[in-house]
């Protein structure tokens, strides 16, 4: 009990420094639902606070692909001279499935901003975007070292919200002190202009733009692995297993063959897209909550409640107005 206590004032202390409207925030949180606040900050750098005890114990008592069965996200980016599009499965356990809100949002002088939301954490550990065209998709990655009472994730993609334009943007992503890190996909919607950012403890970080130069459409995918950052990390069965599975299939070179892709299930144990039907055929992962296609070209996402292979259009976001609407209402992607 004195390790967890000692870990979590370490965190506080850090945040409530660094971030101090951010733990206000979360202190509102605790109040309004009546849940202890310690409860409500540790799920918002949970991540970070289960990694920063021992080896012993994180080995022995409560193993790796135990803390992070429920591995988050699939993303394919999709650039060309014509093309700049970025394709994201929002995926997390059983817990979350229907506990998320659309906040559309603007706090003091900062910018208004769209945010996909789990249920009592900042916004937002998912995808967002703010009325100064900044956008982005995030992957959860776990680095195996962990600087303890670092800063959490959650703390910085709230903060990436507030970002004034694309430098801004990849100067919050790369902030030094982070306790883990985080793979962002970073749109400039204004621009059209696509990033691919991995950042880990220790002040470690590798920014890739992806270019538009050339008319053939090129496509990456990426998902719970550092891919271009070599660090150590865990080998995920996950993200292995989704790794393969794309590297078997032809790349995608539009929306729907990217919309294919991330609804793919060949994979029984570990597929792509996650819901009932992989379930029954033994799916060992989580449930995709959502899938969201932002294209810069058109100033529009949309997002899809169901797996995407079969189209069914839930929503459209305008990158530029800051508006969610039904697909019936504004079918345009």
């Amino acid at each position: 009990m004195e390790t967890r206590t000692l870990m979590l004032d370490r965190y506080l202390l850090t945040h409530r420094a660094t971030f101090p409207q951010y733990v206000e925030e979360l202190e509102g949180i605790a109040e309004g639902s009546d849940v202890p606040f310690e409860t409500i900050f540790i799920e918002n750098i949970v991540e970070e606070f289960s990694n920063s005890f021992p080896p012993s114990f994180q080995n022995g008592n409560f193993p790796t692909e135990l803390r992070h069965l429920i591995l988050r996200c699939s993303d394919i980016v999709l650039t060309s001279s014509e093309m700049h599009v970025v394709a994201h499965n929002e995926d997390c356990g059983a817990v979350d499935v229907n506990r998320t809100a659309i906040v559309i949002a603007k706090i003091g002088d900062e910018a208004k901003f769209v945010a996909y939301t789990y249920l009592g954490d900042l916004p937002s550990g998912a995808f967002g975007f703010n009325e100064n065209g900044v956008a982005f998709t995030l992957n959860f990655v776990q680095p195996s070292e962990i600087f303890i009472g670092g800063l959490g994730r959650g703390f910085i993609s709230q903060d990436l919200l507030t970002a004034e334009n694309a430098d801004d943007a990849i100067a919050i992503i790369t902030r030094e002190g982070q306790a883990a890190g985080h793979n962002f996909q970073l749109m400039d919607v204004r621009a059209k202009r696509v990033w691919n950012i991995e950042v880990a403890s220790f002040n470690r970080h590798f920014i890739y733009e992806f270019k538009d130069n050339a008319s053939a459409v090129s496509a990456v995918f990426h998902a719970n692995q550092y891919q271009r950052l070599r660090i150590a990390q865990p080998p995920y069965q996950s993200s292995l297993h989704r790794l393969r599975r794309y590297s078997e299939l032809t790349p995608p070179t539009n929306v729907d063959e990217a919309l294919t892709v991330l609804g793919d299930q060949e994979d029984r144990s570990w597929p792509v897209f996650h819901d009932s039907l992989s379930h029954s055929r033994g799916d060992l992962s989580g449930w995709t909550l959502t899938t969201i296609v932002f294209d810069l070209s058109k100033g529009k996402a949309v997002s899809f409640l169901e797996n995407p292979v079969h189209r069914p259009q839930h929503l459209v976001w305008d990158l530029f107005k800051l508006t969610v609407l039904p697909a019936e209402a504004n079918k345009t992607l």
